[in-house]
């Protein structure tokens, strides 16, 4: 079974970033199955123009909609072994990020990734930068080593990032950065922000630390702390405000 290909609509300027993120990868769901919108519509049990709300970002499907537009492209797509690229827990967790706001309160976008200033070539040179890059190790003395801190593990998915860059894919890139900052543990946030850094990705990294700064308020003062452990005490304070100019 081939997949349809749809030309999909630009997100207007006004939509937050969780909101694209979120329509991004309910549009990814869609474009797994061959069935038209009508037909899937139809299947969930809906107007062929609330179905389209949701995929144009215009309306949020509630927690029990969302699941039978995943069931319906799940049990389509069995058969033909096509692989969903979110989990339905992957799309409840971020369409719940927009539920749980209070109604009438605009949200604040957080940091985009600038596309003038991260284009194809920009990535690659980054890219090659951070292979030529030598680090020579330096011990420690006993006392001033920082276990909690481990400097010299970068982030794992740096490289994907940065292919996602390179092919001009900004929609994932930027799933990746929000997944990245709204789901890891907060001792791995230091560890994701110097890796941006290091690699010349400084929105992508100011990105994370303004989506981390969203979460709540336990899981900010947890990343302020692991921030001070690893002494980027600039990165703790920009959470602090962004987390500050984020609260209603």
């Amino acid at each position: 079974m081939a997949k349809r290909t749809q030309a999909w609509k630009e997100f207007r300027p006004e939509y937050s970033d969780e909101k694209c993120a979120f329509t991004h990868a309910l549009r990814r769901v869609k474009d797994c199955t061959d069935l038209t919108q009508e037909q899937l519509a139809e299947e969930c049990g809906v107007a062929t123009s609330t179905l389209n709300g949701y995929l144009n970002g215009r309306n949020q499907p509630r927690p029990e909609l969302l699941r039978k537009i995943y069931a319906a492209v799940r049990q389509d797509t069995a058969l033909a072994g096509v692989r969903i690229p979110y989990s339905l827990d992957e799309l409840l967790a971020m369409l719940s990020g927009q539920l749980d706001r209070p109604r009438g309160t605009a949200a604040k976008p957080a940091v985009r990734i600038s596309r003038q200033r991260h284009t194809a070539a920009f990535a690659r040179q980054r890219q090659l930068r951070a292979r030529k890059r030598v680090v020579v190790p330096v011990s420690l003395p006993e006392g001033d080593r920082h276990h909690h801190a481990n400097e010299d593990a970068g982030w794992t998915e740096l490289e994907t990032l940065m292919s996602r860059l390179l092919q001009r894919q900004t929609q994932d890139a930027f799933f990746m950065i929000w997944q990245s900052a709204m789901t890891l543990p907060a001792g791995e946030i230091p560890r994701v922000v110097a890796s941006c850094r290091s690699a010349g990705l400084s929105d992508a990294a100011d990105a994370v630390i303004t989506n981390a700064a969203r979460r709540d308020v336990d899981a900010v003062l947890r990343i302020v702390a692991s921030f001070h452990e690893a002494r980027q005490y600039e990165e703790a304070t920009l959470l602090l405000n962004s987390a500050i100019s984020s609260t209603p």
